[in-house]
């Protein structure tokens, strides 16, 4: 006998073999063991994953001499025929070579016939969304109420191309793509069994190609003894199939995190010179992208269907950028493989790509900004104070010769700051003790000055408490009531209420506690939303710093 190719040789031949489909297995062997069996199954899924083989388990569990019995012997002469596949009791029938009416007919005539030795009679047809519209129609009417002895299975890549008046008549299951993990395993067992000495990297860069089909990857493991002639490394794969080595990928990323775009544009010109695929290496890129991405967001990369080396070195990789930065760069990908496919010339495409990841600045988080926005205000000078008041002038005494003028002092109590901007004194009224509590009239006397107080110090909480007036004064503690839209208005005061205590005390001479209210009340002057809204943007405009510059920038205006 000639050579046996190892995706026949490995074919499983019981429930245990089938990698990965437990949730199929599980129900075919309990409908079987507890006399459930329907009429009709239809086997749905990718390529390679188990489906034939799980029609033929079950036509071999139903027949088997010693059955029907959950767990076929494999060792009956009935079981031995349909492994052989020359059973005159499974038929198995390539729906696209058989798809024609004529075919369903012929079909439709044996179905009457008993089965010749086993219990069942099973048609099994492959790829069965390949029959024609008529095919289907004269399927019907046997496959709604087909004899006792017949059982069909139809295994398909495209279920949604099958009627639905065939699928309300089948019993469905999906077949799932058959996980990295899962094919590395079963490559490693058969390796061990057939004496192929071969290494970890090279496995999972074999599963990974065979994109979920278990038989891909027994084919490729194939191909690679043939063309290694020995032990199989990584290096043979990646040669043999034309694949991309990581270690590509990994420069590209050192480029593009050292801003190197000269290096960058090096690595496209040894790409193009090796006659690599510029679309192959764009997905590749993208999928690298992706999985620093999956490993920066999760913390580990447990995720990753690769060996630990790899995964060690994509951890080692993903701590030197932000989850932002990754997004960035994988839409720049994205958008260079749109762009290829409608290109005279790839490179162009793959090539400005590059240069830009090379040029993008890293993403800033907004508490990063923030708090950089807050260590300039603390290094950066007070504000210019206002001009003093405009008043008759004198003339200036000239100085003596050589000699400087010292600076006026200021009058005790009374800072030179508000004496130049005429700001009240901050001593309590004639008249009244500095323990003594404030009165409404003693507020609403002087609350104009108060207001200009707290504008030197802070301008848009000074322009704020502009909206509000004093109502009332209970037990010591001073109300200014707000309009009940105002909300934004109070919570920014109440933040600055160390600046507004330091200006009562200062207009006051005494401590002056104070609490802010909402209501209807007839004091407070009602602004239009335009109006409060100038009013806000020119307060903080007026405070300058990065406040000013994002307002120019930005050019905020109000609208009419």
């Amino acid at each position: 006998m000639g050579y046996l190719v190892l995706a026949r040789k490995w074919r499983p031949q019981k429930w245990e073999e089938v990698v990965a489909q437990q949730h199929v297995t599980a129900t075919l062997r309990n409908a079987i063991q507890y006399n459930r069996i329907a009429h009709a199954y239809l086997l749905a899924g990718p390529r390679g994953v188990g489906k034939t083989s799980a029609a033929r388990i079950m036509a071999k569990a139903l027949n088997c001499e010693k059955g029907p019995a959950p767990d076929p012997c494999n060792a009956c002469s009935s079981c031995l025929e349909i492994t052989g596949g020359h059973s005159m009791d499974v038929i198995e029938i390539d729906g696209a070579s058989n798809r024609g009416i004529e075919d369903i007919r012929s079909l439709r005539e044996t179905v009457r016939y008993a089965p010749t030795r086993g219990r069942y009679k099973v048609y099994i047809i492959d790829e069965v969304h390949m029959l024609t519209s008529e095919a289907f129609n004269a399927l019907l009417k046997t496959l709604e109420e087909p004899p006792e002895h017949v059982l069909f299975l139809f295994a398909t890549t495209e279920p949604q191309k099958v009627p639905a008046t065939i699928l309300s008549r089948c019993q469905r299951f999906d077949f799932h793509r058959i996980a990295v993990s899962d094919m590395v395993a079963l490559l490693r067992r058969i390796c061990e069994s057939e004496a192929i000495d071969i290494d970890e990297e090279a496995l999972h860069l074999i599963a990974r190609k065979a994109d979920g089909s278990l038989r891909d990857s027994q084919s490729i493991l194939d191909q690679m003894v043939s063309f290694a002639s020995g032990p199989i490394h990584a290096g043979d794969v990646i040669n043999a199939l034309g694949l991309i080595d990581q270690e590509l990928f990994f420069e590209m990323m050192d480029a593009v995190e050292s801003r190197n775009a000269a290096g960058g544009l090096d690595l496209v010109e040894k790409l193009v010179a090796s006659g690599t695929s510029i679309d192959e290496f764009l997905a590749g890129f993208l999928e690298h992208l992706r999985n620093l991405l999956v490993v920066r967001a999760a913390g580990h990369a447990g995720l990753l269907e690769m060996s630990e080396a790899n995964q060690k070195r994509f951890e080692e990789k993903a701590r030197n950028f932000r989850e932002e930065d990754l997004l960035r760069l994988i839409r720049v990908v994205a958008d260079a493989q749109h762009q290829v496919k409608f290109s005279d010339n790839p490179r162009i495409p793959l090539e400005m790509a590059v240069v830009k990841m090379s040029k993008i600045d890293k993403t800033a988080s907004i508490e990063d900004l923030l708090s950089q926005l807050g260590d300039l205000k603390k290094k950066s000078p007070e504000p210019a104070l206002s001009p003093p008041a405009a008043g008759p002038s004198r003339p200036a005494e000239a100085p003596a010769a050589g000699l400087s003028r010292p600076a006026e002092a200021p009058a005790a109590g009374r800072p030179a700051a508000k004496a130049r901007a005429g700001v009240p004194e901050s001593k309590p009224p004639d008249g009244i003790e500095a323990g003594e509590p404030v009165t409404l009239k003693e507020i609403q006397d002087r609350w104009d000055g108060f207001i200009a107080l707290v504008k030197q110090k802070k301008i848009t909480v000074g322009a704020f408490l502009a909206e509000g007036a004093p109502i009332q004064v209970r037990n010591g503690v001073v109300e200014i009531g707000f309009a009940p839209c105002n909300g934004f208005h109070v919570d920014s005061i109440m933040r600055a209420k160390a600046i507004i205590s330091e200006s009562l005390q200062e207009t006051f001479g005494r401590a002056v506690p104070f609490k802010c209210v909402k209501g209807d009340f007839p004091q407070v002057r009602r602004a239009s939303d335009k109006d409060r809204k100038t009013e806000t943007i020119k307060a903080l405009k007026e405070e300058g710093g990065i406040i000013q510059k994002l307002i120019e920038d930005f050019d905020v205006e109000m609208e009419s």
